[in-house]
């Protein structure tokens, strides 16, 4: 399938996928352990009376993590469910919830800024995806976070992957986003510093809903077993291999 790009937009992919059967629906559920969630808790500090708002939020298991420290949860998505559905659950699972917002992120108006400004798996849907990071840039405290991540689909194992057996997937998905070294240099040159960036998650082939011949069906099973018993083998991360990459960074001034 060949990438369509809305050039009003700049975006790969439409709120109708997102909100059909080809989307990545989830039900509300926490993911505890991800690899996401442990990044989370290794450098954002727990807080009395602090923020968090989640671009690209829904269906929100990533934001039950910063719930657990304590942040008032916001979030905005262009899912018509995120103004009522993920606000109600979050409450129903005892979190402190501000406001969520069901329209599209360059429409999103407020004048609040937030202590810590996150999103998992978002800005690599964009091809301007710095003006999408500039959003989370412009949304945040002196002194607050933003944290960043994105599947690792450029390294060369991963890329190989995709394009053979998940090439639908990969079409929505703007593989030259995928720099945390480019994002970096974005931010410092925002007044953040830099507490973590680079690859992580260890070796895994995550996928979309690829429809595929017999043939690649057979060989996904075995790729997918075979991943399982060498993954213990990779006790390094690589940006040719590992399932995400990510950036933490504090705004300094």
């Amino acid at each position: 399938m060949d990438t369509i790009i809305n050039m009003e937009t700049n975006r790969l992919s439409t709120q109708e996928f997102w909100v059909s059967d080809r989307g990545y629906n989830f039900n509300f559920q926490r993911h505890t352990g991800h690899a996401y969630d442990k990044l989370i808790l290794k450098y954002i500090p727990d807080t009395k009376n602090g923020t968090c708002l989640e671009i690209g939020s829904y269906p929100g298991p990533h934001l039950t993590t910063f719930g657990d420290l304590h942040y008032t949860l916001n979030g905005v998505d262009f899912n018509p469910d995120n103004a009522k559905g993920l606000p109600a659950w979050l409450k129903k699972e005892g979190f402190k919830v501000g406001h969520f917002a069901a329209e599209d992120l360059f429409q999103f108006k407020t004048d609040e800024l937030y202590d810590v400004v996150c999103s998992f798996g978002f800005i690599e849907h964009f091809i301007n995806y710095e003006e999408v990071i500039q959003r989370h840039i412009d949304l945040t405290k002196i002194n607050g976070y933003v944290l960043i991540t994105t599947p690792n689909f450029r390294g060369r194992i991963q890329y190989w992957l995709h394009k053979t057996f998940d090439k639908e997937n990969l079409s929505i998905h703007n593989v030259k986003s995928m720099r945390p070294d480019l994002w970096a240099n974005q931010l410092e040159e925002n007044g953040f510093e830099i507490l973590y960036q680079g690859y992580f998650g260890g070796f895994w082939f995550w996928k979309g809903k690829p429809h595929l011949t017999w043939v690649k069906r057979k060989l996904i099973w075995i790729i997918e077993r075979i991943i399982i018993r060498v993954r213990p083998l990779f006790r390094f991360e690589s940006a040719a291999f590992s399932a995400h990459c990510g950036i933490v960074a504090r705004k300094i001034r």
